[in-house]
């Protein structure tokens, strides 16, 4: 999977569809490819269909792009293996999760394990630019219906049981093109912009300051890009600038919105002249799964026996998971991997740590989809 080059953008993941098509085939004859958009397919694989509860492993194929090739000291696609390190683009985020998930499908089937309920393996597409072709479709269009989630993401084969929220703002402000040499003739966007962004940032910083979770990194903000200006000679007519917001568990998406919506506001009616507008491009719900719920009190006890920590935590970035804690369905995040490797440069994961959590896939689906 990680010599299959599926990163997003563009987010082309039929190879990598394809390839998990064949591995689920090996073990399973319920395997379905779905596609909202030809490029990024969806594979849904299942084991005892039909069967009640119904336990869903859900993780993703599309990886995030390879970046400054030069920074890297090893082929990003080349799957080099190094002791028990596996190395390039997608390992840890999020193939190594994937790749158990599959094996830990795999040896339920060949043991002939018994299970009352149904296991269901869906391999997505899209999740690193949000998840709507892929996660967000198929639960939409009712493709998979789980009774409890398990989302494999990087999270050092820790259960994870809460999730910081995502909200993507576009803050634009407005003016009126001119010549450099006649500047007086226009209005300067890019002037408004740096009238306005402090105040929107000093209005972040205290937002995400009175706020905190016992699970979860700090509530935060990110200005991420800054677009402005065609030409040092013209007078901008239009700035942007994209900020991203993380809300933690119980603080509402909508209040965060209404919060810097509301200091744009009082920016303008102080100054009339200012044309600035703030668009919300995407949200995602924080969440947090109850230590009571029997999804999170069977993972703890699947640790137990595997000798590793049953100490809940939190994921340190968004996933997939939101889609399903939003309509109720019992949530959690585990993962083989390092965080801190995801994303950057000579990105890998411990094999032994993959081996690992495709024994905890295993085992909580016997836990949890044991005849009754």
């Amino acid at each position: 999977m990680v010599r299959t080059k599926s990163t997003n953008p563009p987010g082309n993941t039929v190879a990598m569809a394809e390839l998990v098509r064949q591995e689920a085939h090996t073990f399973s004859r319920h395997v379905s490819v779905i596609a909202l958009q030809e490029d990024r397919p969806n594979v849904v694989v299942r084991v005892n269909p039909g069967g009640q509860p119904s336990l869903l492993f859900n993780s993703h194929m599309d990886t995030v792009p390879i970046g400054d090739l030069s920074r890297w000291t090893r082929d990003p696609l080349a799957g080099q293996m190094e002791g028990s390190l596996l190395y390039g683009r997608g390992s840890a985020d999020a193939k190594g999760s994937l790749a158990a998930m599959l094996c830990a499908a795999r040896m339920l089937v060949e043991e002939d394990i018994p299970l009352g309920g149904e296991l269901v393996v869906s391999a997505v597409s899209d999740e690193e630019v949000g998840g709507a072709k892929g996660t967000l479709a198929l639960l939409s269009e009712g493709h998979i219906e789980p009774d409890y989630v398990v989302v494999g993401e990087i999270t050092g084969n820790r259960l994870a049981v809460a999730e910081k929220g995502v909200i993507n703002f576009e803050l634009v402000t407005r003016g009126r093109s001119a010549h450099a040499s006649t500047p007086w003739a226009g209005v300067n966007a890019i002037s408004m912009m740096v009238a306005i962004l402090p105040e929107v940032e000093r209005a972040l910083r205290e937002q995400c300051a009175r706020s905190s979770h016992p699970l979860t990194p700090p509530a935060s903000y990110n200005i991420g890009v800054i677009e402005g200006g065609i030409k040092i000679n013209v007078v901008p007519d239009v700035c942007r600038v994209y900020i991203d917001r993380r809300t933690l568990p119980g603080e509402p998406i909508e209040a965060a919105i209404e919060a810097l919506a509301e200091v744009v506001h009082q920016c303008r009616a102080r100054n009339p002249e200012l044309d600035a507008e703030l668009h919300v491009l995407r949200t995602g719900s924080a969440f947090e799964t109850s230590p009571d719920c029997l999804l999170v009190e069977k993972g703890q006890g699947v640790l137990r026996q595997l000798w590793l920590s049953d100490g809940l935590v939190g994921y340190e970035q968004a996933s997939d998971g939101r889609f399903f804690a939003e309509k109720g369905i019992a949530t959690v995040i585990f993962g083989p991997g390092v965080p801190r490797v995801a994303h950057g440069p000579d990105e890998h994961i411990d094999t032994r740590e993959v081996i690992t959590a495709a024994k905890f896939y295993a085992l909580i689906a016997e836990e949890l989809l044991r005849p009754r």
